[in-house]
């Protein structure tokens, strides 16, 4: 059969799997009205177009194209299936398409073995199981079976969606079991092999649950997902090996919990599905490791912040027996699903000694920047200076664009931590003109509260802002800070450098005699000539024999 025709035949094959592709609330009552003869005047009108009538209640007519096939197209005259495009009248209708077919291909395979068919020329599966009694096939399975585990375990997780169990919940839990069994010491330690196998069980039921999710077939993929779920978790906390594998698989199992819940779930197993996820939330092998994947976060969206309460209730019990990181996340989670921060918020954080930093960190990863910055904004204060608190305080100034807080905060930050790393930020953010009248604050903060002047220079010296600079050293009247960066406003400032320079030795010289001017000039001099600074050099010199003339040992000293 040539490789188009094959894949047509497989898909076709497939689509007469009617019990597993549509819902069983449907296809039971379809089955009755097939086998009560309710389906009649079956006509086929043209290639792959059927019409056909059906009588429950009263007559109606179906219609539909290509069967069986992946792009089947129906219609039904009934109300449910204008609300829901399928209905039972429709698959009542397939059940006897099917019939009709299956005769008709048996016909076929009886005419076809009267004519003598070529050998093969050689053994493949397909002719193989062309050839062979379903008896000795289902012998060789068995057997296999017996023998190889693994083989065993793939047939279990294959076909266990088709056989109905008194209690289907332990169906796969029993397959998982015989995977790995429940933790009790070294003795039953799983090896990283068995890990690796039994996760890789966990994806494929993680597909089937999601094929059941898009069936409609919600209980059997909540009997799957209670199952496998439970066992993930508890492998979790058992076992490091392949952590990345199973920390994917977390994710995925995460997310199709929240999707099942976004599912229109009869109430019975929507009430049945939260009550398992809380107990699984509770259980001491389940860990809080995203604010955004966890079982809390999930149930969250069920409910409106006032109807949290059971949540928030389980979160604070969980946080008072959980340590570390997973302590803080949990407060994150409560202080999210709260939706504020006030008294009760706080004092659990100080009663169990939580970082506030941390707890915003989770916030900040569940993409809540507004109640993270209400937070951090009532625990920043200026007289205890905290420096992690200050920076995501400029990051969520940065983030939000909140310009006149981010300008404060950033100056504060630079002034406690001399990092020039936030007057960078702060001059990305902001105009040229608002950066430029920030700094003058920042000068004017300096020089009134006689901060550690470098802080200013350095940010002078950043920009190349040398007039700016030459403004503040004169500002600040020191000859010592004066003769720190004098080379460079040499070459820029030349002019107004030396005017500084002359006005403080003046200065100096007019308020002290003796000892210590001879010291002071000394210490000039030879710090200009190793500068090379020969215009400064001279200029003072005339200084001295204009103004001090009267004074000879000065100049004496400083030729």
């Amino acid at each position: 059969m040539p490789l188009d025709l094959q894949k047509n035949h497989v898909l076709t094959e497939k689509g007469k799997l009617i019990e597993l592709l549509y819902d069983e609330e449907l296809v039971h009552p379809a089955e009755q009205l097939y086998e009560s003869g309710a389906v009649y005047d079956v006509s086929k009108l043209e290639a792959n177009l059927y019409i056909a009538t059906v009588r429950d209640g009263k007559h109606y007519e179906v219609e539909i194209q290509s069967p069986f096939a992946k792009k089947q197209k129906c219609s039904c005259e009934c109300k449910f299936f204008e609300q829901n495009k399928i209905c039972r009248h429709v698959i009542a209708v397939l059940f006897d398409l099917r019939k009709n077919q299956n005769e008709a291909k048996d016909t076929d395979a009886k005419t076809r073995k009267k004519i003598t068919q070529p050998k093969p020329v050689s053994l493949n599966i397909t002719h193989i199981l062309d050839v062979i009694h379903h008896d000795e096939l289902m012998a060789f399975v068995k057997n296999y079976a017996r023998q190889d585990k693994k083989f065993a375990t793939q047939l279990k997780v294959n076909f266990a969606r088709k056989i109905d169990l008194a209690d289907n919940v332990d169906k796969y839990r029993n397959i998982l079991n015989s995977l790995i069994k429940p933790h009790a010491g070294q003795s039953t330690r799983a090896s990283a092999s068995e890990i690796k196998a039994v996760a890789q069980v966990l994806e494929e039921f993680a597909d089937q649950i999601n094929d059941c999710i898009a069936l409609r077939q919600f209980r059997e993929a909540f009997d799957i997902l209670n199952s496998a779920f439970a066992k993930l978790e508890y492998i979790r906390h058992h076992y490091s090996v392949h952590s990345d594998l199973l920390a994917g698989l977390g994710s995925r199992y995460h997310q199709i919990a929240s999707g099942l819940l976004n599912e229109n779930l009869p109430p019975e197993l929507r009430a049945e599905v939260r009550d398992y996820f809380m107990d699984l939330a509770t259980r001491s092998y389940y860990h809080f490791r995203h604010i955004d994947q966890n079982i809390l976060a999930i149930l969250g969206q069920e409910f409106k912040p006032a109807k949290r309460i059971r949540l928030l209730e389980t979160a604070e019990h969980l946080a008072t027996i959980r340590s570390g990181d997973e302590k803080a996340l949990l407060l994150a989670i409560y202080i999210r699903l709260s939706g504020k921060y006030g008294k009760n918020e706080t004092g659990l954080i100080r009663k169990w000694s939580v970082s506030l930093v941390k707890v915003c960190d989770f916030l900040l990863e569940g993409r809540e920047e507004k109640l993270a910055l209400r937070i951090l904004e009532q625990s920043f204060d200026t007289r205890s200076y905290d420096k992690e608190i200050a920076a995501r305080l400029v990051y969520l100034y940065v983030r939000l664009r909140h310009h006149e807080k981010l300008k404060e905060m950033a100056v504060t930050a630079y002034i406690n931590s001399a990092d020039i790393k936030y007057m960078d930020i702060l001059k990305r953010e902001v105009t040229s003109e608002e950066f430029a009248d920030v700094t003058v604050q920042l000068r004017e903060k300096l020089i009134s509260e006689k901060t550690d002047p470098n802080l200013l220079i350095r940010l002078y010296r950043k920009e190349e802002d040398w007039s700016g600079l030459m403004d503040y050293l004169q500002a600040l009247g020191s000859i010592e800070i004066l003769m720190q960066y004098d080379s460079l406003l040499y070459k820029y400032q030349r002019s107004r450098l030396i005017n500084a320079y002359t006005d403080l030795i003046t200065i100096y010289l007019e308020e002290h005699v003796g000892e210590k001017t001879y010291e002071y000039l000394a210490r000039i001099k030879q710090h200009i000539g190793h500068q090379q600074m020969e215009a400064l050099e001279r200029r003072i010199r005339e200084i001295l024999h204009e103004k001090f003339s009267h004074r000879p040992v000065l100049l004496e000293n400083f030729e």
